[in-house]
């Protein structure tokens, strides 16, 4: 039994929205397209109807859906009979939208193949805005780029370092000395990455207006556009394979960010938030070593 397939059929059902888990899952829009085709021809009926404001369930998704939370129910309740399911933690955890798309998955996956009793419920927002809300005790911890604001009362434990390219399509190369006023294509207008390159152009006094594209995606796609660039972290352009982009190496624009683990002090003992900083710090081992 996949019952993590069976979980992100769960997702795509009740969400009816790809856009929206394609930022939760680690998925692409497209992959999760390929699993609703996949899942209408397993049983041979449309789960979503296409309409002008986006997917809408069908009274077969439906069913289907509450099928697969029957299994998974199903199968809890068979884990807690035979003993084997430990009780479960809750973690509430933030991450910056690159972070999540890096790291998300392998380290719900990391938890749950090594049988580690935490639920991670991540939230996905800025950095300034989780370090905010670590704050003020709305989560208890965040994976992201160092904060401008540092708080006494926060821990702010340095993870690992993170570079960040400016790109944009080989057959569109920017001359940045012409000052053209540019489209900016990013994942969140709040990221540290969008920061450093925004200030970059204003003090180049170069005219840009921004874009959010949630979808790492489709950023290729709106790179084909004239006089367009993207800030992009550098693994996840290596995760979608991006091709046919031209690099840039901006005079003065340091592309290196800092990604820190961050949680209040007054936690510092809790063995939830030691373990998860433990889980993420073996990852980011294990990505250096190549493994």
């Amino acid at each position: 039994m996949n019952i993590e397939e069976i979980t992100l059929k769960i997702e795509l059902l009740q969400r009816q929205n790809l856009s929206k888990s394609a930022e939760i899952t680690n998925y692409t829009q497209s992959a999760l397209t390929s699993k609703v085709k996949k899942m209408e021809a397993e049983i041979g009926q449309a789960v979503f109807k296409r309409t002008p404001h986006g997917l809408k369930i069908t009274d077969v998704g439906i069913q289907y859906r509450n099928f697969l939370q029957l299994i998974t129910q199903e199968y809890e309740e068979f884990l807690q009979a035979i003993g084997s399911q430990q009780m479960t933690t809750k973690v509430n955890c933030g991450a910056s939208h690159t972070t999540i798309k890096i790291y998300g998955a392998t380290i719900v996956n990391t938890l749950h193949t090594n049988n580690i009793p935490l639920d991670v419920d991540f939230t996905v927002e800025s950095s300034n805005s989780l370090n905010e809300k670590v704050h003020n005790a709305e989560l208890n911890c965040a994976l992201t780029s160092k904060p401008i604001k540092i708080y006494p009362d926060v821990h702010y434990d340095f993870i690992t370092t993170e570079t960040f390219e400016v790109i944009s399509h080989n057959r569109h190369i920017i001359n940045f000395q012409e000052r053209p006023t540019l489209t900016l294509l990013v994942l969140s207008k709040g990221c540290m990455y969008t920061r450093a390159v925004v200030e970059w152009l204003k003090n180049h006094d170069i005219p840009y207006h921004m874009k959010e594209i949630k979808s790492v995606s489709s950023i290729l796609d709106f790179l084909q556009m004239d006089n367009s660039i993207a800030v992009l972290n550098s693994k996840l352009i290596d995760l979608y394979h991006y091709s046919e982009i031209h690099y840039y190496k901006l005079p003065q624009l340091e592309n290196v960010i800092n990604t820190v683990f961050i949680y209040r002090k007054n936690e510092s003992n809790d063995p939830t938030i030691i373990q998860l900083k433990q889980v993420i710090e073996s990852i980011l081992e294990r990505a250096k070593e190549g493994l």
